[in-house]
């Protein structure tokens, strides 16, 4: 299969009660994904209720609108595909749930998309086509079980996983974690880093930091309050989230708590002569 996606532009944008993007059509594929909140979507002639953790595949020159309900926050990419790529795309459903990996790639396009720099635009695209094609590989054999992601630990680590879940302003031992999984530390670091590609400690980080930009992203909080959920001081904080995004928590914060739109090919002859292609409206 021939594949070739370019992503032009990623918008995430808020909308309340009353307001809403009127009926407009695209050259491109819209892909809506909502993170937080409840709106509708009308795309042709069905309307899809949209809830947390629905993507929503809007083919080029489809008219569509998007109606908030109730502070419903969306990811909107705006991407154009060709080659074989192009017709099994176009007959994906409207409206498909991601699984938590699937998640965790749309949260990482925008999670770049705020960073910037050096190669983002190509790992943006690499992302979604990765997303695009495990949605289609679904379809294709119309598996109703929530796919596996690579690195699937099974079992055996789900005891130390489920605590790390539950209490996410810790940072547990090694030695706590492996007994929760009948293991000596020294064999449960093992397990886990065959399983997750890094050790426990690093991962417990990242979890600490991915939690925290979510957070960022749907609701109002401080860098203050982020550390305190995390379990940390103010500054260890702020240095454990630059070390691992490449910038400051306050910097992630002031673009993905806002309406913003990012325009990732500069040459673009789709790139909006203003901020919003189409504003709200009330």
């Amino acid at each position: 299969m021939s594949l070739s996606i370019q992503v032009h532009r990623i918008v995430k944008e808020r909308k309340g009660r009353g307001e809403y993007i009127p009926l407009h059509t695209h050259p491109f594929f819209h892909c809506i994904y909502v993170i937080s909140g409840l709106g509708r979507v009308q795309a042709g002639p069905q309307v899809i209720e949209a809830r947390r953790g629905l993507f929503l595949r809007i083919g080029p020159e489809v008219e569509h609108a998007i109606f908030g309900e109730d502070a419903m926050q969306s990811f909107d990419v705006k991407f154009s595909a060709q080659g074989t790529f192009l017709e099994p795309l176009s007959r994906l459903p409207l409206a498909l749930p991601l699984n938590g990996y699937e998640h965790a790639l749309m949260m990482n396009v925008f999670h770049l998309a705020i960073r910037d720099g050096d190669y983002a635009g190509a790992l943006i695209n690499a992302r979604m086509t990765e997303l695009l094609l495990l949605l289609l590989r679904r379809e294709a054999l119309r598996d109703d079980v929530d796919p596996a992601p690579p690195g699937q630990p099974g079992a055996a680590l789900s005891p130390a996983l489920a605590y790390i879940e539950r209490h996410p302003q810790e940072m547990p031992s090694v030695a706590l974690l492996a007994e929760l999984c009948g293991y000596t530390p020294a064999h449960f670091s093992t397990v886990f880093k065959q399983a997750f590609g890094r050790g426990p400690a690093r991962y417990l980080q990242e979890k600490k930091v991915a939690l925290a930009q979510e957070r960022m992203m749907t609701t109002d909080c401080t860098v203050a309050e982020l550390a305190e959920e995390a379990g940390m001081e103010p500054a260890s904080f702020s240095r454990m989230f630059k070390r691992k995004t490449g910038i400051s928590p306050s910097q992630y914060l002031r673009r993905a708590n806002s309406d913003v739109g990012i325009n990732l090919t500069p040459d673009s002859p789709y790139r909006p002569k203003q901020e919003f292609e189409i504003p709200k409206r009330r």
